[in-house]
């Protein structure tokens, strides 16, 4: 029972952190965009990502997901400790608390918007020096 609530939980992190691992701009279709087209557009922005990723780094969203899984593992199994100190079964409750609260503060962190400032203008700065026009990010 215990491994397949483990493998549920891991499941559900990896549902939840890895769409959210792909944060782009998103482009306005101004003249510019409409000229190059959508391949080129698509190109000029993985450009600008890298040369971001080159220049000032970013922080990812694997190792906030990480942090926050580690905080949540390590409250959780106090929790779970305490609840099994009581209940006569710490160790399974330890556990089980610790696995519950590492899936939860693994999606939690995931599942936040923590796309580094400085990276974003960097990219938006390269893009609209290409002639592009950002709105957002998805």
């Amino acid at each position: 029972m215990f491994h397949k609530t483990i493998s549920f939980l891991l499941f559900l992190v990896f549902i939840f952190a890895c769409p959210a691992c792909a944060k782009k701009p998103a482009i306005y279709p101004n003249d510019h965009s409409k000229a190059v087209g959508k391949a080129q557009t698509n190109q000029d922005i993985q450009y600008c990502l890298k040369l971001a990723d080159d220049n000032v780094g970013k922080e990812s969203r694997g190792k906030k997901s990480v942090k926050t899984g580690l905080k949540g593992g390590l409250v959780g199994g106090a929790i779970g400790l305490g609840i099994g100190i009581v209940t006569g079964s710490p160790g399974t409750s330890a556990l089980a608390g610790a696995a519950g609260g590492s899936a939860g503060g693994a999606v939690g962190g995931a599942v936040q918007d923590n796309t580094d400032a400085v990276y974003r203008n960097f990219v938006e700065k390269c893009l609209i020096e290409k002639g592009y026009e950002p709105i957002g990010w998805r």
